[in-house]
């Protein structure tokens, strides 16, 4: 392989870490995406690779070299998540109560910064490449606006690759065999009990107290379901009762339940539904429990595991490259993608060595920026690996 893509890897890292800190000042939240649309169109002209604006915010650019090669797609998001950053670095947000706390900053940087090195490069690529810049990832509706728009198509996508960023390790990278992102389900439980004054206890069904049940069961199941793979269910919200004096006649409660395994989603109902009936008679209340997929797994391909695990091996050394840590229950609506195109997840990770680091969507979050130029190089052998 030619190795002049790491001059150019070189000479466009110090712009790309400036364009990094420019969007973490100003940060925009989901589908509010508009200066950050700016910025990536206004890259992608400056160097010659044409674009074109998707769902309102999103920008899907092509380097196409031959109609009949094969198109290798690199989603990046762009939106930021509604958070009061609190670190002391000179970047920091200037936008109140927005941060770019989940990296996607350096996520719109690393694509940009290879988007200039493949076109510098594409006499020697034996593909297409399309890049998507996806808005509204945070809120899971930015995969599906991007679809709808034809991100997949006219070329069509035959391969797609997402990365994400991390601080929890040193530099390095994961690139998971088979699953590596949970199905993520809504949960909705809605509790109708009847209303009475409290002087009068024997006439009311408390819905409260039924819900206190239901938190207590959903716990059971987080302690007693086994699974090879993690899981979670819970609830994140409850609202329910009128007064003080009377006794509430209903309560909702939202939450989540998080599987890798479509068996392990079935089980948890088939046992949420079990816990539903039981209340029911020991209570005399009506419960209803909703569970709908909302966002579904990312599946990675096995070439392109053996293609990164390889790659990485040859950039950040063998013991920073692995395919086994435990997965953590993130979701990514980059499912909807994987449905359609067969593709890998790549996590780059990038702790700051000698300070404290804080995880994602922390108002504290950083990583070490070093991890550009890297990312950079390895999605460009990943790319140029397989299609050589």
């Amino acid at each position: 392989m030619d190795n002049n893509y790491i001059n150019l890897i070189e000479k466009i890292t110090p712009e790309i870490i400036k364009i990094r800190r420019q969007l973490h000042m100003y940060p925009e939240l989901s589908l509010q995406e508009f200066e950050t649309c700016k910025l990536i169109c206004s890259f992608l002209h400056k160097i010659g690779i044409p674009y074109k604006i998707v769902a309102d915010t999103g920008v899907v650019a092509e380097i196409i070299n031959d109609e009949n090669y094969p198109t290798f797609a690199i989603r990046a998001e762009m939106d930021a998540l509604p958070i009061q950053e609190e670190t002391s670095c000179e970047y920091a947000s200037k936008n109140e109560n927005i941060m770019h706390a989940c990296g996607h900053d350096a996520i719109v940087s690393i694509a940009l910064g290879l988007s200039y090195v493949l076109y510098q490069t594409k006499e020697n690529l034996k593909c297409n490449i399309k890049f998507i810049f996806e808005p509204g990832e945070e809120i899971g509706k930015g995969a599906k606006a991007m679809i709808k728009g034809g991100a997949l198509l006219k070329p069509k996508v035959d391969r797609i690759l997402i990365f994400h960023l991390a601080n929890s390790l040193p530099v390095g990278m994961e690139i998971r065999k088979n699953v590596s992102t949970c199905e993520i389900s809504s949960l909705n439980i809605k509790i109708r009990g009847k209303a009475s004054h409290w002087c009068e206890v024997n006439k009311g069904i408390d819905a409260i107290k039924v819900a206190g049940k239901v938190i207590c069961a959903v716990s059971e199941i987080n302690d007693t379901y086994k699974s090879k793979m993690p899981f979670v269910v819970g609830i994140g919200t409850i609202r329910g009762g009128v007064k003080t004096n009377v006794i509430a006649e209903s309560v909702e409660m939202k939450g989540t339940l998080r599987t890798f395994y479509e068996r392990d989603r079935v089980n948890i109902c088939k046992l949420l539904s079990k816990m539903q009936e039981k209340l029911q008679k020991e209570s005399g209340s009506l419960i209803e429990i909703k569970t709908m997929p909302k966002i579904p797994s990312v599946y990675n391909d096995d070439e392109l595991v053996t293609i990164g695990r390889k790659v990485g091996k040859s950039i950040f050394g063998k013991q920073h490259v692995t395919t086994s840590i435990k997965p953590y229950l993130a979701g990514d609506n980059a499912g909807f993608y994987f449905k359609r195109v067969k593709g890998a997840r790549v996590v780059f990770f990038a702790e700051i060595e000698g300070e404290k680091n804080y995880p994602l969507h922390n108002s504290k979050f950083n990583f070490d920026e070093k991890i550009i130029p890297l990312a950079i190089q390895t999605i460009y052998k990943i790319i140029t690996t397989k299609f050589s």
